[in-house]
C-alpha cells in the first residue's frame, strides 16, 4: 500500500490499524481517529486493499464511502475491488459491500456452530476455569478441580449449616482467603486495571452468590446460556432455558445435586447479618401456611423472667399490612424448638431400630400420597402421546395433499403452522411430565438417604442451627385452632429427601395427610 501511494503521488501517508478488532464494529480505535481527522478536514485520500478493510456492514461502510467522505472533500480507493470515489465506475461497489457482508454473517455461523457443537459433546469452551477449577493440561476442554477446591466445598458446607452469603464473605475475608476475581488477575492477568484488584481478600455478597448458585460445581456443564443479538451487534442477551445445553457428568463434582439444591434455597432468602439476631436458628425455614409468606423472627431483649421466650414468630405480610392480609401465625421459638426436637429424635429413634424397615415405610407413605397425582400425570402422558402421533399422521398427509395439488401451498403453510404449533406445546408437556413421573421414582433412594441421615441425631439435647439447615427443608405454622377450651396449632415439617411425612407414634408407624403438633398458649 505504501508503494502504491508513492507510485500514484501521495505524500505525508500515516498508517491506521485496528489487529484484533472484526469489520462489523465500528468503533475501532484507530478508525475512529482516522474519522475525527476526516471531520477536522485534514484527509485529502484514504486507502484499503479491499472494501472489507473499512467495515463488513454494508450500509455503514456505504454510509461512509458515499456520504461522510464526499462531505469532507475525502477521496476513497479501495485497491483490489478497483473503487475509486474520483472518477471511477463504483455502481458494483454495494454488491462488493454485501458479499462482505455476509461474510462475516456466514463466520459468525460457523463459530456459533463450532461452539454448540463443542457443548453437545460437553467440551468446556470457557475462556477461563470456573474457580475451584483449572483446565487439564492434557485436554484444554475438560476441568479437574484445583487448590481451591477445598475453599468451594466449605462455602457449600457453611451455606447448608444456615450462613448466609454474607457471613460467608466476612469468613473468608477475615481468614485472608483471596477472591476468584485476585485469582484471575493472578493467573491471567485479568482485571489488573480494576478498582477492586486492589484488595484482593475483599469477599463480597454477590461474588459468594455466584459460586454457590454456579451449577458447575455438580459437575455437568450449563452452556449456550447467553448469545449476542447478531454479529453485528455485541450486546449479550440471555436465551430461553430450554435452547440451554446441560451435560451432566463432563467433569468431576465438588458437590452432590442434592446439597446444591438445598443451598439454592437457602442463598434465595433475603436474611439481615446473622449477628442481628443469633437465636434464631430457624432463619428461612419458617412460612405461613395461608399466605406463604416467612415467619419474621423478633428477639426479645427485655422481660427475661422465667416461662419467658427469647423470641417469637409471626407472619411477615401480618407484620407489614395487618389483619386484612393474613392473620398472625403467632409462635414462639421455645414452643417451636420443642416440637422440632421431639419430632427429629422420634425419626431418629425409628431410624436406629430398623433403618431398612423405616425407609421402606417412608417410601410407601410418599407412594400413598402421590399414587393419586402418579396416575393423572400418567394418564395425561399417554393422552399427548397420542395425540402427538395423530398430528404426525395428519403432517404427513396435508404434504402429499401439497405435492398432488389437492390443497395450495398457501392452504398448506397456514394447516401446518397450527399443527406444528400445537405438537410442540404437547411435546413441551410430555417432557414436563415425564420429570414428575421421574420425581417419583427417586422417592425410594431419598427415603434411604434420609434414614440414614437422621439416624445419628438420636441422642440429641438440644437443637442447632447446623442440624435444622442439614434436616430440615421448611417448616409451616398454620393459625392457632381453639377447641374445648384448648388452644392448638399446626406445624408441618418437611424433611429434606422426604417431605412432610407425617406424625409418626413409637414403633407404630401412622400415616397421615399433614402432621398434627399441639402447641400450649
Amino acid at each position: 500500500m505504501e508503494r502504491y501511494a508513492r507510485e500514484q503521488g501521495f505524500t505525508n501517508c500515516q498508517f491506521f490499524v485496528d489487529d484484533g478488532y472484526s469489520g462489523t464494529n465500528y468503533n475501532r480505535p484507530d478508525f475512529q481517529r482516522l474519522i475525527g481527522l476526516v471531520e477536522e478536514g485534514k484527509v485529502a485520500v484514504i486507502i484499503v486493499k479491499d472494501l472489507s478493510r473499512l467495515g463488513r456492514n454494508y450500509l455503514q461502510t456505504g454510509y461512509y464511502r458515499e456520504v461522510v467522505f464526499p462531505e469532507h472533500d475525502t477521496r476513497f480507493i479501495a485497491i483490489n475491488d478497483n473503487v475509486d470515489t474520483y472518477g471511477s465506475d463504483n455502481e458494483f461497489a454495494p454488491f462488493k459491500e454485501i458479499m462482505d457482508e455476509w461474510y462475516a454473517k456466514d463466520c459468525s455461523r460457523k463459530t456459533r456452530s463450532a461452539y454448540r457443537t463443542k457443548a453437545l459433546k460437553g467440551e468446556y469452551t470457557g475462556p477461563h476455569p470456573a474457580y475451584g477449577y483449572r483446565k487439564d493440561p492434557q485436554d484444554r476442554h475438560h476441568l479437574i478441580p484445583d487448590e481451591h477446591a477445598p475453599i468451594v466445598k466449605r462455602m457449600f458446607q457453611m451455606a447448608v449449616e444456615g450462613k448466609t452469603v454474607c457471613q460467608i464473605a466476612k469468613t473468608l475475608e477475615a481468614e485472608q482467603i483471596p477472591t476468584a476475581r485476585a485469582y484471575l488477575m493472578d493467573e491471567y492477568g485479568k482485571y489488573k486495571t480494576d478498582e477492586r484488584a486492589r484488595h484482593p481478600y475483599a469477599w463480597t455478597k454477590r461474588s459468594v452468590y455466584q459460586i454457590l448458585s454456579n451449577p458447575i460445581y455438580t459437575g455437568k456443564l450449563v452452556s449456550q446460556r447467553f448469545t449476542s443479538r447478531s454479529f453485528k451487534d455485541k450486546r449479550i442477551i440471555e436465551r430461553p432455558e430450554d435452547e440451554w445445553v446441560i451435560i451432566e457428568n463432563t467433569h468431576e463434582a465438588l458437590v452432590d445435586q442434592e446439597t446444591f439444591d438445598t443451598v439454592q434455597l437457602r442463598i434465595q432468602v433475603k436474611q439481615p447479618f446473622h449477628q442481628e439476631n443469633p437465636k434464631n436458628i430457624f432463619r428461612g425455614l419458617i412460612f405461613c401456611a395461608d399466605c406463604g409468606v416467612r415467619l419474621v423472627f423478633r428477639a426479645r431483649n427485655k422481660g427475661k423472667g422465667k416461662g419467658r421466650s427469647p423470641g417469637e414468630f409471626s407472619c411477615g405480610k401480618y407484620r407489614r399490612y395487618g389483619g386484612g392480609e393474613c392473620s398472625c401465625h403467632y409462635i414462639t421459638l421455645v414452643q417451636l424448638k420443642e416440637l422440632v426436637l421431639q419430632d427429629i429424635r422420634t425419626h431418629a429413634s425409628l431410624a436406629s431400630t430398623d433403618r431398612d424397615k423405616y425407609a421402606e415405610h417412608l417410601a410407601s407413605l410418599s407412594e400413598r400420597e402421590w399414587n393419586g397425582e402418579r396416575a393423572s400425570y400418567q394418564k395425561e402422558t399417554e393422552q399427548c402421546q397420542r395425540r402427538i402421533s395423530e398430528l404426525d399422521a395428519i403432517l404427513k398427509k396435508l404434504y402429499e395433499d401439497r405435492v398432488f395439488g389437492v390443497i395450495s401451498d398457501d392452504r398448506y403453510v397456514v394447516l401446518s403452522a397450527d399443527y406444528e404449533a400445537e405438537s410442540s406445546k404437547l411435546k413441551d408437556r410430555c417432557k414436563e411430565l415425564q420429570n414428575l413421573l421421574d420425581s417419583f421414582t427417586k422417592r425410594s433412594r431419598e427415603a434411604r438417604d434420609f434414614a440414614a441421615l437422621v439416624e445419628q441425631y438420636t441422642d440429641i439435647t438440644e437443637l442447632t442451627e447446623e442440624l435444622v439447615h442439614t434436616l430440615i427443608e421448611k417448616i409451616v405454622v398454620h393459625e392457632k385452632m381453639v377447641a374445648d377450651t384448648e388452644t392448638t396449632m399446626r406445624v408441618d415439617i418437611y424433611y429434606r429427601f422426604v417431605g412432610n411425612v407425617g406424625g409418626l407414634d413409637g414403633e407404630v408407624l401412622k400415616a397421615k395427610k399433614h402432621q398434627m403438633s399441639a402447641v400450649n398458649f
